[in-house]
This record gives C-alpha cells, structure tokens and sequence, in this order.
C-alpha cells in the first residue's frame, strides 16, 4: 500500500492527510488556471489537455521515486482532474437550451458517484497501489480519442460567439438543428449581429470584480453565507467520503454505498427546489446532515455494542445524502442570487471557497487523534451553523433575478 510503500504510519501518518490536501490544492489551482485557460483557447481543447495531464501525471505517479515526487504528482493529477470536468460541464450545458441544463449537470454529478461505486469494486479486486493507479489512468487514454467526435459536435457555439467567431458557431447550431430535425429561423443567426451594432468604447465599459461582491452591505452579507456554506458543504462532502476507513465495517463496501447515496441525494435536490424553493430544502438537508454527522460517532463502539455497527454506517450515510443534496441546491442558488453583471464572478469566488474547504477536510480528520468522534462533531457542528445561517438568503424560486449591483442590493430586503 501507499501507507508502507512511503512509511506513512506511526509518526508519519499525518502525511497522508498532507497527500490528499496538496491533491485538493490542485483542484484549487486546475479551476483558475484551466478555467482561464478555457476563456481564451475554448472548452474544447482545454478539456483535452487536462485529460492528458491526468494521463501523463497519473502514470508517472506509479513511477514516483520518493513521497516527495508522489505528493507533487497527485496535486498536478488534481488540476487536471478539474480543468477536464469542468471544461466538460461548461461545454455540455452550453450546448443545451436552459431547460436542460439542471438536468444535465445532475447526470454529470451522477457520473462521478457511479464512477466512486465502480472504484470501490475495482480497488477491491486490486490491493496493489500502483496496478490500481495505473488501471484508474490508463482509461484516460480512450478519452482523447474521443477528440475525433467532439470535433464532429464542434467547440461551444457560445464560447465562439464570444469570440467573434459567428460562421463556426452557425454552422454547429445550424448541424444540431438538422440532427434534432427542427427548422430555426433564419433571424436567429442575425440575432447577434443586431445587439452588436453599438459598439462600447474600452473606456465606457465597466468592469467587475470579486470586491464587487463585498462592496454593499446586503451583498457582503449573502456572499458571506454563501462562501460559508460553499466551504462547510465541500468540506464535509470530501470529509465523509474520505473517512469511510474510520467506519465499522468493510471499507470497500462502505465507500461504495457513500458513492451510491449520491444518486438519490441529486434527485431529492432537483425535486425539492422546484416544488419548494431553494432556501428550504437547503437548510433542511444541512441540518439533516449536520445532526446526522454528530449522532454518527456516538452509534459504534465504545458508545454501542460492536454488533450495532450498522447504526453507525446509516447514520454517517444520511449524512452524507444530506451534504450531497446540500452541495447540488447551493449550486444553483448561488447562480441565482448574484446579479448578472458579476455572476461569474460570484460562482468563481465561491468555488474558490469551496476548495478551500476541501484543503482543510483532511486534516479536520486528523483531529481524532485527539478523540475519535471530534472529527464527525465538527463535520456536524459547522454543517447546522452553515444551514442556520443559509435563513439569512433570499428566496429566488420564481422571483425576477436581479441584473445590476444595485438590483443586487436590493435582493431579498
């Protein structure tokens, strides 16, 4: 294993958090570099050169001569690994009409638990560290062969209206329609050239940035409680599904069923949204989670007999539903309640935030050291503050969503 192969136990163990914060620092790093990179050279390409980063990286992690070089290729690995699914999820969801794009990103999301519950059978049937490195990498090499059909479903028509590139992105809209068999107007390609007459000198355009989000006390505010609930919910997220091996039980098993509660846990979020509202549903399945997570250590031994382990595993599994549900709506509530004018920059400013948390995650695990259930107490504790302080945000199910900084302001008083 990982742990003897570089000596992470005893003294040492705490390296192994170190390994998986540094994989999470370079999640955080991925989602700038690759999110900028995607701006400037399309979603496209930047999709498939994380993909072979991942392929390139993950590999020479099998070859890694000392913990040192391990570490530095996992964090490389994690940028990759982002800068490919987010390329991939902005591509996708630009390619469909608006009322898609919540169900598209659920079954993204849902890929990556399937491909949790199908990592927990293969880490299963192979114990060797570095044969399931390379058996988890080598898939990535199929991938960029899938270039030759993205080049047939072409870049995002919307990233190359950006760019003035308008003959490429007809001609893509123009190949969809055919494949669907619908007819679009012919206005609909004009459609850009007519909002672009006026020409906005550089000096008459007003640029935003993430000091916008704080600049006005309602909006500092809700991006407060917002940046709160990103960090806590990714944190706990990553913490549950990384501290599976502290559950009674078999460690395989167990992560299989923390992938597979997942899948219900999107579509509970989806549903409940629309028939609810955000702002109940989230703060719901945070307390949920939240309580979950503090009951859960007090449901194994020394607490309760070993032949009650099951209590435990449930409980820590509600949880986990309750976090993941949590993470889907707070998405989606976030790309709702920020103005349009600084929009992107909010998402980018909470997924900053989100990855943060996933940097700390690891070493709130190492807090057992000090008593076995302070991490689950923490996990617990922060996800009810999170959720109870989720109150103070505005409501945004079939409100008008506001588009300047002052309609921002003026959000939900």
């Amino acid at each position: 294993s990982v742990f003897l192969q570089f000596d992470l136990v005893c003294e040492n163990q705490a390296l192994n958090n170190l390994a998986q914060a540094m994989y999470m620092l370079g999640v955080l790093i991925g989602s700038i570099g690759f999110g900028q990179l995607s701006d400037i050279i399309g979603r496209k390409k930047t999709m498939f050169l994380a993909i072979f980063v991942q392929v390139v990286f993950g590999v020479a992690t099998i070859f890694a001569p000392n913990y040192a070089a391990f570490v530095i290729f996992r964090l490389i690995v994690g940028g990759g690994v982002l800068g490919a699914f987010l390329s991939g999820f902005v591509i996708v969801t630009e390619l469909v009409g608006a009322d898609k794009r919540t169900l598209v990103g659920t079954l993204l999301q849902g890929a990556f638990s399937a491909a949790n519950m199908a990592l927990a059978g293969i880490a299963y049937a192979i114990r060797d560290w570095r044969t399931l490195q390379l058996v988890v990498s080598v898939p990535n090499v199929a991938m960029l062969f899938f270039w030759w059909w993205v080049m047939f479903v072409g870049e995002s028509p919307r990233w190359l209206l950006s760019k003035d590139r308008d003959d490429e992105a007809e001609a893509i809209v123009r190949k969809a329609a055919k494949m669907n068999g619908v007819t679009i107007p012919e206005d609909v390609y004009k459609t850009k050239v007519q909002h672009t007459e006026k020409v906005v000198r550089p000096d008459e355009e007003k640029r935003y940035s993430a000091i916008d989000l704080v600049r006005t006390p309602n909006m500092a505010k809700m991006s407060l409680v917002v940046f709160l609930n990103w960090l806590v919910v990714t944190m706990v997220f990553y913490g549950l599904a990384l501290n599976t091996s502290s559950l009674a039980g078999d460690d395989y098993l167990n992560f299989f069923i923390s992938g597979a509660v997942d899948i219900p846990a999107y579509i509970i979020a989806i549903f409940s949204i629309e028939y609810f509202g955000r702002r109940k549903p989230h703060v719901s399945l945070m307390l949920i989670g939240g309580i979950a997570c503090i009951i859960t250590p007090f449901l194994a031994p020394p607490f309760l007999a070993q032949n009650l382990n099951a209590l435990s595993i449930t409980m820590s599994m509600i949880g986990k539903f309750g976090i993941t549900a949590a993470f889907t709506i707070i998405y989606i509530w976030t790309v709702e309640m920020y103005p349009t004018v600084v929009r992107n920059v909010g998402i980018g400013a909470s997924s900053m935030w989100a990855r943060v948390g996933g940097i700390i995650s690891p070493f709130v695990q190492l807090s057992d050291t000090a008593w076995g259930p302070l991490p689950y107490l923490i996990f617990g504790a922060l996800s009810v503050v999170a959720g109870l302080a989720a109150m103070l945000l505005p409501e945004t199910l079939g409100v008008r969503l506001p588009d300047t900084l002052e309609e921002g302001e003026n959000f939900g008083k």
